[in-house]
This record gives C-alpha cells, structure tokens and sequence, in this order.
C-alpha cells in the first residue's frame, strides 16, 4: 500500500459509512465516492502523482477516460504524462456521430482505461468493448480504489489487466491505524466485503 494515495484519499474524504443502496439495488454499510477527489487539489495531485507512475511502466499510447470519474483522471493523467487522451462513453451516443469514443484514435493503439475504482468491474466491459470497436486494443485498465469484489477476475476474463493504487481493505487499515475507523465500523465493513449477501441478510432480520 502507497500511504500517500491512503492519505491522500482520507484527506480528500472519499470514504462515507453508514447504510447505502447502490447502483445494483443491493445494500452495504461503506460508499466510496471518488467523484470529490478533484475537490481537494493537493489530494488529486498525489493520487495522479502515483497513477503516472503506473502509466509510465504500462506504456500506453492512448489514454481513456471512462465516462464520468474517469474523466478527469485521465486528463490530469495526460497533462502530466504527455500522453494523448480520449474518453469512452457507458454507450454510443444517441445522436450526432453516434460515437461511444470521443477524441483521436488510430487502429491498433494501445489504449489503457483508466477509472476511479472498481467493485465487480461489470461496468468496465462496456468501456472496453467500446475501444475495441472503435479499433483500439485493450489489454490494461488502472483505477484508484479496487474494492476487491471480482474486478480483477472480471477484466481477465476479457483479457485485460486490472492496475489499482490500493484496495479498499488496505484503505480501511489505514483509517483505522490513524484514527479515522472505529474497531466496531472497520469489522463491520470486513464483514460486509467478506460476504456481502449475509451481511443483507443480516441488515434485513435487523429490520
């Protein structure tokens, strides 16, 4: 674990406990919302610090931003690399070109997705498909925050790399070691990430 991407993140306060539905309809007790790291500008700098550092051993020609926290990874990303950026939407566009990819992509780069975290990494097949059809290879994808449910297993099995700064249990031990976690949340959270259908199920018996 990078203690500076942790401080950074804590600095930032990208961590919220308590109870929350997400976007699969299923509960947990810990949301992580990357979408205010840009808020804190020393924070974003030591994140992107750390995320150039990846990309300068991954080597990519094409950066891609996923659509929308990815964004404005990817352009910091690219200021400080020098390497060109596009960014890739959820899904073709309605209207106009119709395009999932905008920016300048030539066939054959290789282009790395770059997100602000990952929970099972569903929501990265769409992204990927989306450059490979738009004639750009896929073999890589780096995010801040993995939360170490099935991400890693997910993008393999379409042949890409997952690269991440830290994962969410490393992220809670650092919270607690400083803190910033009581032992009663932090277990709670293991737990949860542990299995989180129990810890629904818990939730429900609960009331």
């Amino acid at each position: 674990m990078d203690e500076r991407v942790a401080a950074a993140l804590c600095e930032a306060g990208v961590v919220r406990f308590g109870v929350f539905t997400y976007v699969s309809g299923a509960k947990g007790p810990v949301y992580v919302d990357m979408r205010v790291l840009p808020s804190t500008v020393s924070a974003m700098d030591a994140v992107t610090d750390a995320m150039a550092e990846l990309v300068g051993r991954i080597g990519p020609d094409v950066l891609a931003g996923a659509e929308t926290a990815g964004i404005p990874l990817a352009a910091v990303l690219s200021m400080k690399t020098r390497i060109p950026m596009i960014y890739v939407r959820k899904r073709p566009k309605a209207h106009g070109t119709h395009s999932q990819v905008e920016g300048l992509l030539a066939d054959g780069q290789s282009v790395l997705l770059v997100d602000d975290m990952i929970t099972d990494g569903g929501s990265k097949l769409a992204f990927v498909q989306g450059i490979r059809d738009a004639g750009g290879t896929v073999d890589d994808a780096l995010v801040v925050l993995d939360r170490l449910q099935g991400g890693v297993e997910t993008l393999s099995g379409v042949g890409v790399t997952l690269h991440s700064l830290i994962n969410l249990p490393e992220l809670l031990d650092y919270m607690l070691a400083e803190g910033l976690l009581d032992r009663a949340t932090y277990d709670e959270v293991l737990s949860y990430l542990a299995d989180p259908d129990a810890w629904q199920r818990s939730l429900e018996e609960k009331g």
